[in-house]
């Protein structure tokens, strides 16, 4: 899960892709993609420390 966070962080025009459909993560239900586009969704600040 850390490295999807991490590649997420570095790449977020795929958190849009993620939310249209057009793109999935591999080795994540649909019930964890939508808590990580989700909280992408809310506010990337927290995020910051893990760059």
């Amino acid at each position: 899960m850390q490295e999807i966070i991490r590649f997420l962080v570095e790449h977020p025009e795929v958190i849009e892709k993620l939310q249209n459909g057009t793109v999935s993560l591999i080795g994540l239900s649909e019930l964890e993609v939508k808590a990580v586009v989700k909280v992408f969704s809310e506010s990337t600040e927290p995020l910051g420390y893990w760059k």
